[in-house]
């Protein structure tokens, strides 16, 4: 018969296929860490030995390195210098900004706000007379301007037909002496009637006019006190918003100088600087697969343990056969 079949050893596969694994990701690690260059600096890359506090295993640790050239690096070294005497005087500002924002806003100084203008002024009222009362004494002023005249005419009309009479032989107490006058008397009667009716006709116009005129008057004068109202609405809003405008710089002036501190500070603290060099992209290694020990390891035993299969297998066929030709007497 064939000598023994070995068998695997499958924890020294999977032993050797670990550090397989291991060397292939540390060759990959170290094929993913370029050094680079640009005209603008450098990035490099340096290994170093460590240990792993997980397991407490020797490692291999990375540090990336990175740097200007000469003429940036003199440039970042006097930013630097600069940003840290600007932090310095911005420290000393901030005694000043702790006195103004240590009190309350004071608003006592600004000017008064605007008044709320009142669009209502007083409107002068017009003085219209009683049209009774100036009729009245309208016709009153024409019946005495017609009496003046006639009152001298009737004396005379009566003086001269007194006269008249009497040259006549008549004399009061006679007949035809008093028809005549009584006469003359009717006739003064009726002037006077015709004067009064005509002063209370020139009274009414004379009143209708004065009327008119009145009311005119007192509708210009209203409509100029009116326009002067208006006129003075708006200088008063004017004056309002004016006012308004002047507290509104004094207010945002007040507020710009107790924070201008704070802005002076933000400005110092604030610049631009050198930054780092951008490096180029590269095409990285692709994955690497470590040659596959432990399943090389693993098909070996399949393969032996089916081959010690086959042989038992054979044997127990050539047993079968010689109980049966034992059977059969053959021997």
């Amino acid at each position: 018969m064939g000598g023994k079949s070995k068998s695997p050893d499958y924890q020294g596969a999977a032993i050797a296929q670990g550090e397989a694994n291991r060397e292939v990701v540390r060759d990959q690690t170290f094929a993913n860490r370029p050094d680079q260059y640009t005209p603008w600096g450098f990035t490099r890359w340096n290994p170093y030995q460590t240990t792993d506090p997980s397991t407490g295993e020797a490692t291999t640790g990375w540090e990336q390195i990175q740097g200007l050239t000469p003429e940036l690096q003199e440039i970042l070294n006097k930013q630097i210098a600069i940003q840290g005497g600007r932090s310095d005087v911005a420290g000393m500002l901030t005694g000043r900004l702790g006195n103004e924002y240590g009190s309350a806003m004071n608003w006592d100084g600004l000017s008064p706000m605007g008044d709320v203008v009142n669009p209502q002024f007083t409107m002068p009222e017009g003085g219209v007379d009683d049209p009774y009362q100036t009729r009245q004494r309208a016709e009153d002023a024409m019946y005495i301007s017609a009496m003046s005249r006639l009152q001298p005419q009737f004396e005379s009309e009566r003086s001269s037909a007194d006269v008249r009479l009497r040259n006549q032989g008549l004399k009061p107490g006679d007949a035809a002496y008093d028809a005549q006058m009584a006469s003359l008397g009717q006739k003064q009667t009726d002037q006077q009637n015709q004067a009064l009716w005509s002063s209370v006709g020139e009274g009414r116009a004379e009143s209708g006019q004065m009327f008119g005129q009145q009311l005119a008057g007192n509708q210009n004068r209203f409509q100029q006190a009116l326009g002067s109202n208006a006129q003075n609405y708006q200088q008063a809003m004017q004056g309002s918003v004016y006012a308004n405008q002047i507290r509104q710089q004094q207010m945002a002036e007040e507020m710009q100088k107790r924070g201008f501190s704070l802005n002076e500070i933000n400005a110092l603290m604030s610049g631009q600087q050198v930054a780092l060099p951008q490096m180029p992209g590269f095409q990285g290694a692709g994955q690497a697969q470590a040659a596959p020990i432990y399943n090389a390891a693993v098909d070996q035993g399949n393969a032996n343990q089916a081959g010690i299969q086959g042989l038992l297998q054979g044997v127990g066929g050539l047993g079968a056969l010689g109980a049966s030709i034992y059977s059969g007497g053959l021997f």
